[in-house]
């Protein structure tokens, strides 16, 4: 049975000369692992001891190795996984605005467009009406039977200095041609005041139908948001699964083949897209071309 020094000079050998065959075809650190363990159960069946132990602290080692690099290797995962998500979110959020920005800029032309039309209409409406008021009376004001009636009493009763009665029927004449003029204008003041009734109900359209865009994009960029973090705590509930199944030593846990949450980050990336590209086709034909009223 060899020594103690012995089975160590042994050990030293093996090891450097397993190290020397290892530049040759740089197995992986899991194929070191194997090669190390089999070493051992052959130096524990010879009944090296002493080599047998070195092996199993040589292969502690390695599996600490092994550890740690499949850590930072899963690590590494979680952070592109999360900034792929994270970069999906922005995009998604930019392309949210710039579409609403431009819904509400096509909203406030149409509503524009639809004031200055209504005050084109009312213009219209004047000048018609002036026009058939002044074909109907003509340019000069035309005093009715009565109103001349007055006026001559006026006239006679001052003739005769009987001024205070004058005086009377002067006051008489002017009110009664004041409710002559105002009957004149009363029709012109009607429509001024429908037009002015017809233009407030237009901005009150306008108003409330910008409330309720502004409302409708509040309510779809909430629900944005609440999926995006939705997929984050999905994912990083799945990136915690990972971490204790490493913790662990999950029995052939590989952080690179398994990429159990990149592929749900992606699939929950893929997922927003996909929610944000539908959403994109069926908008159009439904918020960029309502009308005010």
């Amino acid at each position: 049975m060899a020594t103690i020094e012995e089975q160590y000079t042994e050990e030293e050998e093996y090891q450097k000369e397993f190290e020397e065959n290892a530049e040759n075809h740089e197995p992986s650190l899991e194929e070191y692992i194997d090669i190390i363990t089999q070493h051992q159960k052959k130096c524990e069946e010879e009944g090296k001891y002493v080599e047998a132990e070195m092996a199993m602290n040589r292969v502690k080692e390695l599996k600490e190795q092994l550890k740690n690099r499949d850590n930072e290797e899963l690590q590494q995962i979680h952070a592109e996984d999360l900034a792929e998500l994270e970069e999906t979110h922005i995009q998604e959020f930019n392309a949210f605005n710039e579409e609403w920005d431009k819904i509400m800029s096509q909203f406030q032309i149409h509503a524009s467009e639809l004031i200055r039309s209504l005050e084109e209409k009312h213009d219209q409406q004047i000048q018609e009406e002036m026009q058939r008021i002044n074909e109907k009376l003509g340019d000069k004001y035309k005093k009715s039977p009565e109103l001349l009636s007055l006026i001559s009493t006026q006239k006679n009763l001052a003739k005769q200095k009987e001024y205070r009665e004058a005086h009377k029927i002067q006051i008489e004449a002017q009110e009664l041609e004041r409710r002559e003029r105002e009957n004149i204008e009363k029709h012109e003041t009607r429509i001024i005041r429908s037009q002015e009734k017809e233009m407030e109900s237009l901005r009150e359209k306008i108003i409330a139908g910008e409330n309720e865009q502004k409302k409708e994009r509040a309510l779809k960029l909430e629900c944005m948001f609440q999926r995006y973090q939705n997929s984050k705590a999905e994912l990083q509930g799945q990136q915690k699964k990972d971490q204790n199944m490493l913790k662990k030593g999950f029995s052939g846990f590989n952080p690179n083949m398994s990429q159990v949450s990149r592929a749900s980050g992606r699939s929950q990336a893929s997922s927003m897209k996909s929610i944000h590209r539908s959403g994109q086709k069926k908008k159009p034909s439904n918020m960029s071309s309502r009308k005010v009223i």
